[in-house]
């Protein structure tokens, strides 16, 4: 990928770190950073591991997480009986997009797989002030969370020209340490490569490092409609604003299921469609989106008629939604639809040949 090609991305060249906004106004003119991304990272960035875990092995305490063609394991679970936490996935965040910065994106070139973030500048970057005492906290938190990453691997099937394509089970990183004020991951040569050679790219918004830890929904709902919307074929399809109530819960493990509430006083309104509403309502307020409730031929609802509904009418609406100061990717579109046209243009071309008879 070209220079040219990395900032209609946001990428930066190979030899920066990760480049955090120093100053408010930085952070007003460029509120997006290139980070890559695949089903792999996406279903692990998703998957719930505060639930009891489908099997815990008697020898080596490593628990098994089932997910949606995807499971989680983490090792020593005992250690992390609280599983992988808002503050551990926003870490590996930070971490992926500094393996986007110092690599070239599905470039032949090696992979660096290693990353360095100084911790004053993650601490910053998280909303946190700079003081000793802050440092130290910061510290203290990224130190368990990476010794849990360091824990935990991956398994997940995902499609690959419409044809089911199994990842066996990979580790996530395979060394970690805070040196000298940085954190130092890096990242396992099987889950850096499949990240660099075959995923993909999603603008991923500062603002929310910056989110209430202790409202988790705020986090998981904010990382799914960036995502949503950063998806190339949305956008060709017209549908990158737009995502139902149901997919947003499915990947939101911080609001119990249906079946769970049911099964614990059937306050489906309190506990599902409240704390959604909410956490949609602080994405607003970070500045990240604005939105709208519409049902399915796109009518509006206000929030009265919303709050009317049941939980089954509920998860059947859909959400319109705008993201504020989102990278404009129409030429990087154009360009990349130019090259698979050319491509399977060149294709048709061998196959006519090699169809042809030899007149000789």
């Amino acid at each position: 990928m070209s220079i040219a090609e990395a900032r209609e991305v946001n990428l930066r060249p190979a030899d920066l770190r990760l480049v955090l906004p120093r100053e408010k106004a930085d952070l007003e003119y460029q509120p997006y950073v290139a980070m890559l991304q695949g089903p792999g990272s996406n279903k692990l960035a998703h998957i719930n591991t505060r639930a009891s875990p489908k099997s815990v092995h008697p020898t080596t305490g490593t628990a098994t997480f089932e997910g949606n063609e995807c499971n989680v394991y983490i090792s020593n679970h005992m250690d992390y009986i609280d599983g992988l936490r808002v503050s551990a996935r926003k870490l590996l965040d930070a971490c992926v997009i500094a393996l986007t910065e110092k690599n070239d994106y599905r470039g032949n070139g090696d992979i660096d797989y290693e990353v360095s973030i100084p911790l004053e500048e993650y601490a910053r970057l998280l909303g946190k002030p700079t003081t000793k005492a802050s440092i130290d906290e910061v510290r203290k938190q990224v130190k368990r969370d990476l010794n849990l990453l360091y824990n935990v691997s991956v398994e997940w099937t995902e499609r690959k020209n419409r044809k089911p394509r199994d990842y066996s089970k990979m580790r996530i990183i395979s060394f970690q340490s805070i040196r000298r004020g940085n954190i130092i991951v890096e990242f396992s040569v099987k889950f850096a490569s499949y990240l660099i050679r075959e995923a993909y790219i999603m603008q991923y918004p500062y603002a929310l490092f910056k989110s209430d830890e202790r409202n988790q929904s705020i986090y998981f709902l904010g990382r799914k409609l960036l995502l949503h919307r950063s998806i190339d074929n949305n956008s060709r399809k017209g549908t990158a604003g737009k995502i139902s109530v149901r997919a947003l819960l499915d990947d939101c493990p911080s609001i119990p299921s249906c079946e769970e509430v049911m099964n614990k006083g059937r306050a489906l309104g309190r506990r599902i469609k409240q704390p959604f509403v909410d956490a949609l309502d602080v994405l607003v307020s970070m500045g990240i989106i604005s939105f709208e409730f519409v049902d399915s031929k796109g009518i509006p609802l206000m929030h009265s008629q919303v709050d009317n509904l049941s939980y089954y009418n509920f998860i059947d609406i859909y959400i319109e939604f705008d993201v504020i100061g989102f990278p404009n990717q129409s030429k990087r579109l154009e360009a990349r639809d130019e090259e698979v046209k050319g491509r399977t243009q060149g294709k048709r071309r061998a196959s006519i040949k090699n169809a042809t008879p030899n007149s000789k």
